[in-house]
């Protein structure tokens, strides 16, 4: 029973340093962030911490995997779930409805990456790793969107999810910047579906 118990534990000790960590990166910004933060957010010692992980850095890139992961599954629920959509702005606008509110802590996380990768070219090669499977992971959320459209893409879908992604980026950016300039919600609403529409072509005339 214990050596069953030993792995269970570890894992949700794990998984509790990097649910605090999460809070902690947006608060303070990734290179002021200190073991001791992040032990002391998840109520854990130094021991826990470094027997899951070997430095801030690697929970960072941990955390931005995880959050990333489960903004694009908010994604494929969400656009899984529109059998019938009818417009691709009802199908875009239900997918960002879902990562809604998560989408600032991810951007923070992602930025906080991008930035080691510039400063650490060792981070930079397991960044690129983890940005590679997750462009595959959006990949399959476009062709997801296109069969619920019933519609084939003239654009190479991989280059079409990596267009929708910069345009969600830009969002973001100036969401960030000025909170209250109306083309954040515009590049959403209105230029993700028409990029969409614009290289869609239905099926049956494909």
């Amino acid at each position: 029973m214990t050596d069953v118990k030993a792995p269970r534990r570890r894992t949700n000790t794990r998984a509790r340093l990097l649910t605090a960590a999460v809070d902690v990166f947006v608060e303070r910004g990734a290179r002021r962030v200190t073991v001791d933060d992040l032990v002391s957010a998840a109520g854990y010692t130094r021991g826990a911490f470094y027997s899951n992980f070997g430095s801030v850095e690697e929970v960072l890139l941990e955390a931005f995997k995880e959050e990333s992961e489960a903004l694009i599954e908010a994604v494929r629920t969400a656009v899984g779930e529109q059998i019938d959509a009818e417009t691709s702005g009802s199908l875009v606008g239900a997918a960002f409805d879902a990562v809604r509110p998560m989408q600032d802590r991810w951007f923070v996380l992602q930025s906080e990456v991008v930035l080691q990768s510039l400063r650490d070219p060792d981070a930079r090669e397991i960044s690129a790793a983890t940005f590679a499977a997750l462009s595959d992971q959006l990949v399959e959320v476009v062709g997801l969107a296109l069969d619920r459209l019933d519609c084939t893409s003239t654009m190479p879908t991989d280059l079409l999810a990596q267009t929708m992604m910069g345009v969600f980026l830009h969002s973001l950016t100036l969401r960030t910047i000025r909170p209250d300039d109306p083309r954040a919600d515009r590049l959403l609403d209105d230029a993700i579906p028409q990029i969409l529409d614009g290289v869609s072509v239905p099926r049956a005339t494909a």
